[in-house]
């Protein structure tokens, strides 16, 4: 037992010595001049169509809010809200479509936040993403009209924050194209 206590005091005091010396390494520590260790570019995405334009953006609610007047539904815009959807729809009958825009400057993929795509899973039939190609001033915008995208449509997972990106090619084959 005494031999322990012997080991264990040794044990300490090799611990103390290590300490004194790290707190003397620490003190002779002296201010220098940077050093350059090397650089770094971050180069924006080439997709400029996943860009967020408030002018685009509008277009684009613009044709879906005039779509479905058209065809004989009261849409409401409530993408202010962050429900997962921008606009609710209601028909003659008291149903709803809960409708996701997403607009587009010429043609391109459109993501959809987690939220969006939560939203998608529950009302399936309900949720309909309407893709709006060439939202600009002087074009004439390509209504895209896809119901329930999260049984519909082949995705791609994008890990960096949870999106589900719809590419174009699954927007012209599986979407109904609405006329303006």
């Amino acid at each position: 037992m005494i031999r322990n206590k012997e080991e264990r005091k040794e044990g300490y005091i090799r611990s103390l010595e290590e300490l004194k010396r790290e707190i003397e390494k620490e003190k002779s520590l002296t201010m220098d001049m940077p050093h350059f260790v090397g650089i770094i570019k971050v180069i924006p995405s080439k997709d400029r169509s996943m860009y967020s334009n408030a002018e685009v953006e509008g277009v684009g609610m613009r044709v879906a809010m005039n779509y479905e007047i058209k065809n004989g539904r009261t849409p409401k815009d409530v993408s202010a809200e962050n429900l997962g959807f921008d606009i609710r729809s209601k028909d003659e009958r008291g149903d709803y479509r809960y409708i996701e825009v997403k607009a587009r400057a010429g043609s391109g993929s459109v993501a959809l936040t987690q939220n969006e795509w939560f939203k998608a899973r529950r009302f399936k039939d309900d949720y309909y993403l309407y893709v709006v190609l060439n939202a600009f001033a002087n074009a004439k915008p390509e209504l895209y009209v896809i119901r329930n995208p999260t049984e519909n449509l082949e995705v791609e997972k994008k890990v960096e924050i949870v999106r589900y990106l719809v590419p174009l090619k699954e927007i012209r084959e599986k979407g109904r194209r609405g006329e303006n």
